[in-house]
């Protein structure tokens, strides 16, 4: 279900990212804050509140932009909206870190983890240096670029297409998401080659420790981090993280500076909370992935019996 909601905040982030709201000419009595920016907002703003193990900053890029431009929107060509623009292209980056949430905890740990770790660790520890070394001459030779190519994009009329056009900082943001991840797939592909001719053992004891014992000991404690988040007995993910602050910590916060002993009342004031917000959630989430997935396993079973 957590996933299933940073997707879905995805999915509104990339939305306005296509077709974000025409700059009006008059701004007297137009409400420019729709429901789409509603959520937008709250959804960042509750991610900010959980635990550090999540990457905060492209959430907080996203709530930042939104409340310094109140009661406006992030219009194309303004700051705030290249700024939702580099948190767009973050968090599509970040889905595949080792970290929740991530689609990785979706397929099986044992396969999953142990390359997203692997890759992870190397980019981090070979990459990020070589990257912020040439950091400087990059970003000096993209103006240079940008301005020599300003007058040579060609433009088409709009009468000709079928769909509106998305602003062009979106389109540069895609084209550059376009070439980074080509760029990582390429690197990934080469590390993957290099730490295979070295590192991995023809021996494999376990599934997880494919890519070697240190990389499968990681990536194990990242499978124990993930575990020990959502073993909670009541899990509030963003945005219904909100409800949890405000009617339980909260008040448990102000007893506890008063002195006063935390009454059994707030675990069932937070239970009540979880069945009555996230819980309906959570339910339908598992009757429908349940039904999804059993039938594709119990397939994919029996044609592997037929096989044998």
């Amino acid at each position: 279900m957590d996933i299933l909601l940073q997707l879905v905040y995805l999915a509104l982030l990339s939305d306005y990212a296509i077709h974000p709201p025409e700059r009006p000419i008059v701004t007297s009595g137009l409400n420019l804050i729709g429901a789409r920016e509603i959520l937008l907002i709250i959804y960042s703003t509750a991610s900010l509140f959980k635990p550090p193990a999540l990457p905060i900053v492209p959430f907080a890029c996203v709530a930042g932009a939104f409340l310094f431009t109140l009661s406006s929107a992030p219009f194309p060509g303004d700051t705030s909206y290249s700024i939702l623009l580099g948190a767009l292209l973050l968090h599509v980056l970040l889905l595949h870190l080792p970290r929740t949430p991530s689609p990785n905890f979706l397929l099986s740990p044992e396969i999953a983890l142990p390359i997203a770790t692997l890759l992870w660790h190397e980019f981090s520890r070979t990459l990020c240096p070589c990257v912020l070394f040439f950091l400087p001459a990059t970003i000096l030779a993209s103006l240079f670029l940008s301005i020599a190519l300003e007058d040579s994009i060609p433009r088409f009329p709009t009468t000709l297409m079928l769909v509106e056009l998305a602003p062009m900082e979106t389109r540069v943001a895609f084209s550059f998401l376009w070439i980074i991840l080509i760029l990582l797939m390429i690197s990934s592909a080469v590390l993957f080659v290099l730490f295979s001719g070295s590192s991995i053992s023809s021996r494999q004891v376990s599934s997880w420790d494919r890519y070697s014992v240190a990389v499968g000991l990681r990536a194990r404690r990242i499978f124990a981090t993930a575990v020990a988040t959502y073993s909670v007995p009541y899990y509030f993910p963003p945005p219904f993280n909100l409800l949890q602050i405000l009617f339980v910590h909260i008040p448990q916060t102000l007893v506890q500076s008063f002195g006063w002993k935390v009454s059994p009342v707030a675990e069932q004031i937070e239970r009540i909370l979880w069945y009555s917000t996230t819980g309906p959630l959570a339910f339908a989430v598992i009757a429908c992935w349940s039904l999804s997935i059993y039938p594709v396993s119990f397939a994919i079973r029996y044609a592997y019996g037929l096989r044998r």
